[in-house]
């Protein structure tokens, strides 16, 4: 009877503490932190915190000024969401959170790009040293075997140049336009009031993106008759029509 009393207590004790386990689980997943902790594994990334972050700042300050407007907008849209201060407090600490990463990686990855170019010029010992002090920062991908591969000789003709040309406006359009789609989807599947205005600056700014990916296409880019011109301009109709609809329904 002790016994079964004894196993009762350790079940019981047993349920509570998974039950512990998964709030924490669950808690530091969803709690702002959890994303820039990986940046703080070893003493390197400690020390290295600040200067990566710098350097990853100043790289993203002509994009920051670009959507400074956008951004302010953004705020004056979370001051004024009906939902609580603390709900609204987590929000700010995300995107804080999400913007201070980005500036990370990308202090890190021009890190590793000095790292690697200084390493060609220093002995192999002192590339070990280097290695087993420096760790790979948390965005580095594993290193994949090099396999020689003999590359075909590019000759940069005029139309060469011209195909890479069209091929990339192509693509920013396309890109843009998905991200309007998405946008207006997310705008239009959405029954929650108080996030309306968020989802429509979201939509704006994709349509404003769109906007000048068309007027950064050169007309006439591609000559009459080809298929990059029927193709460009078809990606181009496609895009101005989406962005009738949109300025048809949302912004007129």
């Amino acid at each position: 009877m002790m016994l079964t009393h004894s196993s009762s207590r350790l079940s019981a004790s047993n349920q509570l503490s998974s039950r512990r386990a998964a709030v924490v689980v669950r808690a530091s997943s969803s709690f702002p932190g959890g994303k820039v902790e990986q940046w703080l594994k070893t003493p390197f990334d400690i020390a290295s915190f600040g200067p990566r972050a710098t350097l990853g700042a100043l790289l993203s300050m002509p994009e920051k000024l670009e959507s400074l407007q956008a951004d302010m907008e953004r705020i004056t849209t979370l001051v004024q969401d009906p939902r609580p201060v603390e709900e609204k407090q987590q929000l700010v600490l995300q995107e804080v959170e999400d913007q201070l990463v980005t500036f990370l990686e990308r202090g890190a990855t021009i890190e590793s790009d000095i790292l690697a170019n200084l390493k060609v010029l220093l002995p192999p010992d002192v590339t070990k040293q280097l290695d087993e002090l420096i760790p790979p920062p948390p965005n580095s991908k594993p290193a994949m075997p090099e396999i020689e591969v003999e590359e075909p000789t590019i000759i940069y003709t005029a139309d060469a140049v011209l195909e890479s040309q069209i091929a990339s406006e192509m693509t920013e359009i396309k890109v843009a336009v998905e991200g309007v789609k998405v946008a207006l989807e997310e705008l239009r599947a959405n029954s929650d009031t108080t996030r309306a205005g968020m989802l429509k600056l979201n939509l704006k700014e994709a349509r404003d993106i769109l906007a000048r990916r068309l007027q950064e296409t050169a007309p006439g880019t591609a000559p009459a008759g080809t298929s990059s011109d029927a193709s460009l301009s078809a990606a181009t109709r496609e895009a101005t029509v989406l962005l009738d609809e949109v300025d048809a329904q949302f912004f007129r």
